[in-house]
């Protein structure tokens, strides 16, 4: 019995090329080190170039193409290899390439979807609707961009949650980091307030901020001081808007309302507070 086994075993090991399976597997070595080669560096080259930009708009293009330069990437060289180790085994590509053609049209009228969320993805990447690193809203959904495809938009929000939109359900894009950037002040004050005065010290305060050695460079103009814009129950809204470069005008925001609360306290500027006055009857 084990004799016939052992000639069995022969005459299988005969049929079996041993040279085209140490070819295949050097070709599958050679493609895992290769795809890594490239992937590195691709990343090498492009934060070469992130490094040496100061605007920040054009790093967050560059971070993006980057992503999107991977993906296409590495889509060629699976796709050169796969059919670079079938060939090996005498598998013809051209009847196979001709099928995914025909299974490529069927599959178009039937993936509607997937083709509507490429063409959304190319558009929403050409005209720089956002970018790597930009704070949008997209839908219902607020936060950092993480990730664009030409089929998804990955984007993860202040609480840590991670939201994949397809691009094709993707009907509305507020981007709060292009470009530059308005935080808006409402400011309230008491009615018996000196308007004129309160409005000088905004602009005193504004002029302050754009000179300061840290903030300064976040800030890229004049306060805005708008003037009174709103009558409530018990103070007037001053309103006013500073220009900041992205992504900072919340830190401008919240520094800047500290210098408002500070200044005020100093200069006697009363900002109202909701209150409530119980009266007591003395025949009760």
């Amino acid at each position: 019995m084990e004799q016939v086994l052992q000639e069995i075993l022969l005459k299988q090991a005969g049929k079996i090329d041993f040279l085209l399976i140490a070819k295949t597997i050097f070709e599958i070595i050679v493609f895992i080190f290769f795809i890594r080669f490239v992937n590195k560096a691709f990343h090498i080259f492009f934060e070469k170039i992130i490094e040496r930009l100061n605007d920040t708009e054009t790093k967050k293009l560059y971070m993006t193409l980057r992503q999107l330069g991977v993906y296409i990437i590495d889509a060629i060289i699976v796709l050169f290899f796969t059919t670079n180790i079938l060939g090996n085994f005498g598998i013809d590509m051209k009847p196979i390439l001709a099928t995914a053609g025909v299974l490529g049209v069927a599959v178009g009228f039937g993936g509607k979807k997937f083709v509507e969320d490429v063409f959304t993805g190319l558009s929403i990447i050409l005209t720089g609707q956002l970018r790597v690193g930009d704070f949008v809203t997209v839908n219902n959904s607020t936060g950092y961009v993480e990730k664009v495809t030409l089929t998804m938009v990955v984007i993860r929000t202040f609480n840590g949650d991670v939201h994949y939109l397809r691009n094709g359900q993707i009907d509305t894009v507020i981007n709060q980091t292009k470009n530059y950037s308005f935080p808006v002040f409402n400011f309230s004050v008491a009615y018996k307030s000196d308007i004129v005065h309160v409005m000088k010290v905004l602009k005193e305060l504004g002029q302050e901020l754009r000179e300061d050695n840290v903030y300064s460079k976040f800030v890229l103009s004049d306060i805005e001081v708008l003037g009174l814009n709103e009558f409530q129950d018990s103070a007037v809204v001053i309103q006013c808007r500073i220009k900041t470069t992205p992504q900072e005008q919340w830190m401008i925001k919240r520094k800047f309302n500290q210098m408002v609360k500070e200044r005020f306290e100093k200069e006697g500027i009363e900002i109202p507070f909701p209150q409530i006055v119980v009266s007591q009857n003395k025949n009760d």
